[in-house]
């Protein structure tokens, strides 16, 4: 299980716990305080406040499940990425954590213990992908998406075609 697995799954478990200001758990969070919780859970320390977890991390524009989310700057209100558009929020007073849309227009930041793109797949489309994404503007990031799922995609249709070409080619001499 990688690193960002890790942080979204302590995370999911803190979903229903209360909101408190200034909580940093293990029965109660504020936002920064649930990062903190989190990914100290998943041996990685980040600093206690929401600007000071922005200011610690690095800006991408290729976010990530695993990455944080923070609207404001200096940072007023911080978030888990968790995929698909979604992130793990502790929201405010007389709420609870839950998982939310995002919502706005916030910045994505990515904690450096984290690392690139896990596996090897990754590993090799990134190099193809990460530039053409890097070029675009907001508008068609989504779009950068879909091409890095058809790239995947292609890559695993190459290996079924090689594979099995490779077991027949035996069968023939």
């Amino acid at each position: 299980m990688s690193k960002a697995d890790q942080v979204i799954a302590y995370g999911l478990a803190e979903v229903g716990d209360p909101y408190v200001w200034g909580a940093e758990g293990p029965d109660a969070f504020d936002c920064s305080g649930l990062m903190q919780w989190i990914f100290g859970k998943a041996g990685i320390d980040l600093p206690r406040t929401a600007a000071q977890q922005q200011r610690a991390t690095t800006p991408v524009r290729d976010p990530r499940p695993g990455d944080l989310v923070f609207w404001g700057t200096p940072a007023h209100h911080v978030g888990l990425y968790v995929g698909d558009g979604r992130f793990l929020a502790a929201p405010r007073s007389g709420e609870r954590v839950r998982v939310a849309k995002v919502y706005g227009t916030p910045e994505y930041r990515r904690v450096k213990a984290l690392g690139g793109p896990g596996g090897a797949v990754g590993a090799v489309v990134s190099p193809i992908t990460d530039p053409i994404t890097a070029g675009l503007g907001d508008a068609v990031l989504g779009s950068a998406d879909w091409l890095k799922t058809g790239v995947l995609a292609a890559g695993g249709v190459a290996l079924v075609v090689i594979g099995m070409w490779h077991a027949t080619k035996g069968e023939r001499a």
